[in-house]
């Protein structure tokens, strides 16, 4: 016989713990809002200049768009750590506009396009 019966069992345990994690960060991220933005630039001037905003997030903030300290994520889960590209996104706020995330999705700066 190979193997013993307790590593199904530690198995099994360690794939719950995983679901319910992921389970709560489903429900802990269910009132974010989702935006659209451009793809990550060097600089709010290459931000600006960028074209399409076909890049969904959400943040935790209250406003439809984010604000800053709001927290960036790529999905609609409160993952803890949270991991972002840092740089400027390109985002439509009533006028054009950027903001610069750092690697830990939060946003540090809020910026008009010219």
């Amino acid at each position: 016989m190979l193997g013993n019966g307790s590593s199904t069992t530690v198995s099994r345990a360690k794939n719950k713990a995983v679901v319910v994690k992921r389970r709560k960060e489903v429900v802990a991220a269910k009132d974010y809002n989702s935006f659209n933005c451009g793809t990550v630039q060097a600089s709010h001037a290459n931000a600006c200049a960028s074209g399409s905003l076909s890049n969904t997030f959400y943040h935790n903030g209250a406003q439809a768009q984010p604000a800053v300290n709001d927290i960036i994520y790529s999905s609609r889960r409160a993952r803890v750590p949270n991991r972002m590209t840092a740089g400027y996104y390109k985002i439509f706020d009533r006028r054009d506009g950027a903001i610069q995330i750092n690697d830990q999705g939060v946003v540090t700066a809020k910026v008009a396009c010219p």
